[in-house]
């Protein structure tokens, strides 16, 4: 029985990865005569810095539900292809959770490459598995996850972006038996525009096993979302700018369906 278990586990992932690999491949011709016809990349070495907060109804991650209404403030840096950002999700009616999240991103071309680190101390994910929950702990039960991703968008011509994200560190990444999951996340998403709204559509999968409450047992689709927006500008405010939004998000893994709204702030 366990031989059969890893072949299966093994087959889940080679079937997910033959998956994601053969959009990207489809796509790669496309993309190549995109970019031939694009502008080239402007860089800058000037540094900037927006910040923002976002008041959601529910927090939904990756098609998963985190938490109730939230707060979530942001800040971002940036500093020619290189992007350092900080976020934050405090659920204010139940305080029943609260995560900041660090991270870093290059862009380079169509490719933007991020690492970040995740903190949260009161998800029911990690709950039952943290022995700590001080921030500055980062031994084998650390309330941290790290977790390393790439996304593509194809061209300016065709935005289809692909995405591909893998937890490399966290005790919330270790299953029952503790053995790393090395949980992933893997989406498709197309950005279009419906009058002055702004929308877009998108697949989000788990290629195999994850760790947690929350975990799949194998391949599953985890996130099928359509998100609309628009944002407003006003006269004599500088760069701050209004936003209103909306996700519907279903969630065939955990049969689950969830319709967000937001208002958004930023500077």
């Amino acid at each position: 029985m366990m031989k059969s278990s890893v072949r299966s586990r093994r087959a889940d992932r080679f079937r997910a990865l033959c998956l994601l690999l053969g959009i990207c491949f489809s796509l790669a011709p496309v993309a190549s005569r995109a970019e031939d016809s694009s502008e080239p990349t402007r860089r800058s070495g000037r540094v900037t810095v927006d910040a923002g907060m976002d008041l959601v109804s529910s927090y939904i991650w990756r098609g998963i539900y985190l938490g109730g209404p939230s707060f979530q403030p942001s800040v971002t840096m940036r500093a020619g292809n290189f992007t350092l950002g900080a976020w934050a999700s405090v659920d204010f009616v139940a305080s029943s959770y609260k995560e900041v999240d660090l991270q870093v991103r290059y862009q380079w071309k169509g490719l933007t490459f991020q690492v970040s680190d995740l903190y949260d101390e009161g998800s029911t994910s990690n709950r039952d598995v943290l022995t700590s929950r001080n921030y500055f702990h980062f031994g084998a039960d650390s309330p941290h996850r790290v977790e390393a991703g790439v996304a593509w968008q194809v061209s300016r011509k065709v935005p289809v972006t692909l995405s591909w994200y893998t937890i490399l560190f966290g005790a919330s990444d270790v299953d029952t038996e503790g053995r790393r999951c090395y949980s992933s996340y893997a989406e498709v998403s197309y950005p279009f525009a419906v009058k002055t709204i702004e929308m877009r559509a998108g697949v989000g999968v788990a290629p195999w096993k994850t760790a947690g409450v929350n975990g799949a047992k194998g391949f599953a689709v985890k996130n099928v979302f359509l998100t609309a927006g628009r944002d407003w500008s006003f006269r004599n405010m500088g760069s701050f700018r209004l936003g209103l939004f909306t996700q519907l998000a279903w969630c065939p893994f955990k049969e689950d369906v969830n319709l967000v709204g937001g208002v958004s702030l930023r500077m």
